[in-house]
């Protein structure tokens, strides 16, 4: 009786034993797992006019964004850009617009501004003077900026029709109030 004891004792022993081991390899030693960062917030701007690259950039969203930092991110400025005209400075806000003019083009506006003419001229009028025009509003008074800039000056007042958006009717309606 004394051998079956100590056999089920030991058969007891070693059950208790070999337990406790699984219950150790069961725990997890690792530490917990940090929390992942949170996402980084995006700004998206439009910029356009006298820069490198006219196009859409993406910059993190630090807090303090610029205008400037947008510009440099389109390439920078070119040779024929107005610093003048924009405030680099200031705080870059969400899809917004930067437009860059052209040094010329800044200055023939001013000299026309100053004119006492009642024509509208398309090559040097600034949007606010565009819009006057009997159907044309902001969007299309910006394609009109946009096409003078990539294309140079308008030649004649009938190359206003390739303008998106301005067809044989609307140039009908504003002929005879355009100059160039």
């Amino acid at each position: 009786m004394n051998k079956k004891f100590l056999l089920v004792f030991a058969g007891v022993a070693f059950a208790a034993v070999a337990v406790l081991l699984v219950i150790g390899w069961l725990e997890d030693d690792t530490p917990p797992l940090e929390p992942p960062p949170p996402p980084v917030k995006k700004i998206s701007a439009y910029v356009s006019g006298q820069v490198k690259n006219i196009s859409v950039v993406e910059l993190e969203d630090t807090g303090n964004l610029r205008l400037i930092d947008a510009v440099n991110l389109a390439g920078g400025l070119t040779e024929q850009a107005d610093t003048s005209a924009v405030n680099l400075s200031e705080p870059l806000t969400d899809g917004q617009h930067i437009h860059i003019p052209t040094k010329e083009i800044f200055l023939q506006t001013a000299a026309a501004n100053s004119s006492s003419s009642d024509l509208v001229n398309i090559n040097t009028d600034d949007a606010d003077r565009l819009i006057s025009l009997r159907g044309i509003g902001p969007a299309l008074a910006q394609r009109i900026i946009d096409y003078r800039e990539q294309n140079g000056p308008f030649k004649t007042i009938d190359e206003l029709k390739n303008v998106r958006g301005i067809g044989d009717k609307r140039f009908a309606d504003i002929k005879d109030n355009i100059t160039i």
